[in-house]
């Protein structure tokens, strides 16, 4: 009963991590096609959707592999490699995307995809190409992420939590999909990812936490532990002074990568709004 209130942050986390790498994945997919059918060549829509099916089959492949190879008797250094490298990976994600956000550089990437596919000399092989890496690459980061969130989950009913995710997950891209193809250009793609940048920081600094008391199981850490300090490996807190520094010291950086960017864009918006030189006010 004591692992009872595990199972929804479980499901949450895996919900949140596959729709929100899936739509990454999926809004340069729908881009794509999109792109091709304004120039015409609607044709080539169906290589996007091949390099993309592809991929999604590849990563089950390489999903199915790692959880073979690994399996559940992973020892805790392996454990915590996955989950630093988790951590790592969701910060530099949460950091690259806030960025894309504030700056709205993410349709400017999008369209550079469609750019260069549209002039490659093999255009329906670059642009299924395209497609086929753009999945590749969120499937691979998905695998990490299940990897690390899986090693936390230590019971069958939290696992079990985590697969629901999964479905419910696959359920939302599914109808995200649907829409996307109808509105590809006119979702609000501020808010969505601001939030979900939120959400790949707050498991960073989750996954920092479980990884460092992995590596302190494995004795490759030392655990200096803080006296009444409770624990709660959910959120990967652990009373040990290395792990809630490294969460804390995580969380400080964060902060930065969130508050500096806004900051620049801020200036410069201001320094955009300024009188122009050479013109004189009448």
């Amino acid at each position: 009963m004591e692992h009872t209130s595990t199972l929804i942050p479980y499901f949450l986390y895996a919900l949140g991590i596959l729709y929100r790498e899936g739509m990454e994945a999926m809004l340069v997919v729908v881009a794509l096609a999109a792109g091709t059918r304004e120039a015409g060549r609607g044709q080539r829509a169906r290589a996007v959707y091949l390099g993309a099916s592809l991929a999604i089959a590849a990563s089950v492949i390489l999903a199915w592999t790692v959880n073979h190879l690994i399996g559940d008797n992973a020892s805790d250094t392996l454990e915590g490699v996955f989950q630093m490298l988790a951590a790592a990976t969701l910060f530099y994600v949460s950091s690259w995307l806030t960025a894309k956000t504030q700056s709205d550089r993410w349709r400017g990437f999008i369209s550079a995809q469609v750019e260069g596919a549209r002039q490659s000399a093999l255009p329906w092989f670059a642009i299924g190409l395209s497609a086929f890496l753009a999945v590749m690459r969120e499937g691979a980061e998905t695998i990490v992420f299940f990897e690390a969130l899986t090693a936390g989950a230590t019971e069958s009913a939290e696992r079990h939590a985590v697969a629901l995710g999964v479905v419910a997950g696959a359920l939302a891209l599914a109808v995200t999909f649907v829409v996307l193809n109808r509105a590809a250009y006119k979702i609000p793609i501020r808010p969505l990812f601001r939030f979900t940048s939120y959400l790949l920081y707050g498991l960073a600094i989750v996954f920092i936490g479980q990884g460092v008391a992995s590596f302190q199981e494995s004795g490759l850490i030392h655990a200096t532990f803080i006296p009444h300090a409770p624990t709660m490996s959910i959120l990967g807190i652990f009373p040990t002074v290395q792990s809630l520094g490294a969460q804390f010291a995580l969380l400080l950086v964060a902060a930065a990568a969130i508050v500096v960017p806004r900051g620049m864009a801020q200036r410069a918006q201001a320094a955009g709004e300024g009188p122009r030189p050479g013109i004189r006010p009448t």
